[in-house]
């Protein structure tokens, strides 16, 4: 049996929860616990709901939900019991994560592990979701058109100047706007979610790659 839910009041969702040590970092840069924050970004859940969608044990979650809810990524937004047992809901605290940048300094004692640990948050975010997609069937390799499920994936190399590079990302930005609106003559049903991964950063050039080529890409397309 079960009794009515006891709701903890209905604080609002931030838009963005500002990482700003270490150990957090360190929580948030593990595949499940990513996992679990992306599913707590839609309705509450309890750790048997979550268990069920990741088909995952439930007592392997009970820890990654306890550290979740430790360093305030999420928080119980209702319980009831249910025979006898207290039963808790949870959602993220924030839809957005980032990374305080001092975080990502090589610098002692922690060294390369913020970087490392944030790499691995974005990285390892992207190759898990893409996967997902191919196993869901959103994405289909064989096709290269994006319109019928391909994937556009790779590396280019692009030499320019420094002021060359911050224009590029100021139109990037702006294209970018400009797509994430709302567009009015577009119908719900022919809408579908797209994620963009961005990597921009100076790098050596390409190895054994003629200068005249460098702006050539690696990668599926």
């Amino acid at each position: 049996m079960s009794q009515s839910s006891e709701m903890l009041g209905h604080l609002p969702i931030e838009d963005i929860f500002l990482i700003d040590n270490l150990e957090t970092l360190r929580v948030v840069a593990d595949p499940l616990r990513l996992k679990i924050l992306e599913l707590l970004r839609g309705e509450p859940r309890t750790v048997k709901q979550i268990a069920a969608d990741l088909k995952t044990p439930i007592k392997k979650l009970y820890y990654h939900v306890n550290l979740l809810e430790e360093h305030g990524l999420i928080r119980v937004t209702s319980t009831r019991v249910v025979s006898g047992i207290i039963e808790k809901q949870y959602r993220v605290t924030a839809y957005r994560l980032s990374v305080e940048r001092a975080l990502l300094s090589p610098t002692p004692p922690a060294g390369d592990e913020g970087l490392d640990a944030y790499l691995s948050l974005i990285l390892d975010h992207a190759k898990s979701e893409i996967k997902k997609s191919i196993g869901a069937g959103r994405i289909d390799l064989a096709e290269k058109a994006l319109q019928k499920h391909g994937l556009v994936l790779g590396r280019r190399w692009m030499r320019m100047s420094a002021e060359r590079a911050d224009a590029f990302l100021i139109r990037l930005k702006a294209l970018q706007e400009e797509f994430e609106a709302p567009h009015p003559d577009q119908a719900d049903a022919d809408t579908q979610f797209y994620e963009f991964l961005l990597g921009f950063y100076p790098t050596e050039p390409p190895m054994n790659v003629p200068e005249e080529d460098r702006a050539a890409d690696t990668g599926a397309n």
